[in-house]
């Protein structure tokens, strides 16, 4: 899994380097007025969090620090990308850890769920992937779809489907 989310973020950081800094904060109505580097951050933040999280044995998603030079600065959040390569090296799948979320919008009800890791990293996995199929259709408005594979943003459950309907 570790392997699935290094691919990940290279798929993240060959956008990054090829979209260029006015386009990565470039204002998209079909993203609601957010930008690509909005949503770049907001993924990265996710797995920095896991991967401190590792550390300390406690993943909050709702910690995040939403910091702007991710957001604003390809170069950076290529930096933070490269770091994330090395620290999702270092994971134990296995690992417990707990995870905490407030899934009220009056933040009065904290939840702790006892998780591991690996399930975290799928998570992570997965909403970045999400993410993904919005900047693709951010890419789209912004006529810049050749950035990116046609597998960029698509759950792997639905490659393999789409694989196996072409074999057949």
């Amino acid at each position: 899994m570790t392997t699935t989310a290094k691919e990940n973020l290279l798929q993240l950081k060959d956008l990054v380097q090829a979209i260029g800094i006015e386009k990565y904060n470039q204002a998209s109505e079909i993203l609601s007025g957010a930008t690509v580097g909005q949503h770049i951050r907001h993924i990265l933040e996710f797995y920095l969090l896991l991967v401190s999280g590792s550390f300390t044995g406690t993943i909050s998603y709702d910690k995040r620090e939403r910091d702007l030079r991710i957001e604003t600065d390809p170069a950076f959040a290529n930096t933070i990308i490269g770091r994330l390569l090395s620290g999702i090296s270092t994971l134990d799948v296995h690992q417990p850890v707990r995870f905490d979320a407030d899934y009220s919008a009056a933040g009065a009800e904290d939840k702790r769920i006892s998780s591991s890791v690996g399930r975290e990293l799928a998570y992570c996995i997965e909403h970045s992937i999400h993410h993904q199929a919005i900047i693709k259709a951010g890419l789209i408005d912004l006529k810049l779809a050749h950035l990116v594979s046609e597998d960029f943003g698509v759950a792997y459950s639905t490659i393999r489907h789409r694989n196996d309907s072409c074999a057949q």
